[in-house]
């Protein structure tokens, strides 16, 4: 059997901070043929198996309590749905998301953290992510492995950067400080699954934030940020980088296209965009 899988971890705009879904549009029914992990029994350093569900917009990000958003996990799972009801040649998928607002590679992301998990919404959520996501990551390999379903994945969809935006160009660049960070991230994640999956690092365009900031100081971070992805996909295997900007709906003149009001966390629109890009790419390399 041959199961699609997707991850999405990272920060606030891969929890889809602050864009909760219409009552139509939550998931309120189990999806036949997308599965996601539930916190409830998943949640923990004590896991010894996985535990997968049909999936709904309720409770499937492994780490922040903020459900039902627009967040494109749920809106992935949506439309990979609909177009198996329509006859797309599909398999079923498997959905892994763990994100919590605004802790990066150095706060709750930080692979130096000591190992800790305290559940709950934003604010009081504590968890030590990076050990976290080894460990779940480890029994997916175990459960693939038992189950014998022969994986196809997606990848690995990073959407972060918020937390490191905010510092100095000069505490990142430090000895490669960013670089080395992510490096051990990636090396990790891979480790855990034994492959050199796909990983995809979603580009920072808070061009609109920046120029309402004084003197534009954050934008040298920013752009450095996105460098270090761009080296990131040179350096190492299987890595891409995805821009938001090429989304049919931006505007370069109206900051408020691709966000909601505050210009950091990305609209329903770009959101649903984004999942539709990444199925519409999973089908062109696979001649479906």
């Amino acid at each position: 059997m041959k199961v699609a899988i997707f991850m999405l971890f990272g920060q606030s705009n891969a929890t889809g901070h602050g864009v909760p879904m219409s009552d139509t549009d939550i998931i309120k029914e189990p999806l036949k043929n997308v599965w996601g992990l539930n916190r409830e029994p998943n949640q923990s350093f004590d896991t010894e198996r996985l535990k997968f569900s049909r999936y709904t917009s309720y409770g499937m990000n492994l780490a922040e309590n903020q459900d039902n958003t627009y967040s494109v996990a749920n809106c992935l799972a949506k439309h990979w749905q609909s177009e198996i009801d329509s006859g797309a040649d599909l398999p079923d998928l498997y959905v892994i998301q763990i994100a919590i607002g605004g802790q990066g590679v150095y706060g709750m992301w930080s692979p130096n953290r000591e190992k800790k998990l305290i559940r709950g919404k934003l604010e009081d959520v504590n968890i030590s992510l990076y050990p976290y996501s080894l460990h779940i990551l480890s029994l997916l390999k175990e459960h693939l492995d038992r189950c014998q379903i022969e994986a196809d994945y997606i990848g690995l969809h990073w959407r972060g950067g918020e937390q490191e935006f905010w510092q100095h160009i000069d505490n990142l660049r430090n000895e490669d400080r960013l670089k080395n960070t992510y490096k051990t991230l990636i090396g990790g994640w891979r480790d855990a699954l034994k492959c050199d999956f796909p990983i995809v690092l979603h580009k920072l365009n808070f061009e609109g934030l920046l120029k309402g900031l004084e003197n534009g100081k954050h934008i040298p971070s920013m752009n450095y940020i996105n460098e270090v992805y761009s080296d990131l996909c040179k350096e190492l295997p299987n890595i891409s980088m995805f821009d938001s900007l090429n989304a049919p709906h931006y505007d370069p003149e109206n900051g408020y296209s691709l966000f909601r009001w505050d210009m950091v966390h990305y609209n329903p629109e770009t959101n649903d965009w984004v999942a539709q890009e990444i199925i519409k790419d999973y089908k062109a390399k696979r001649n479906i």
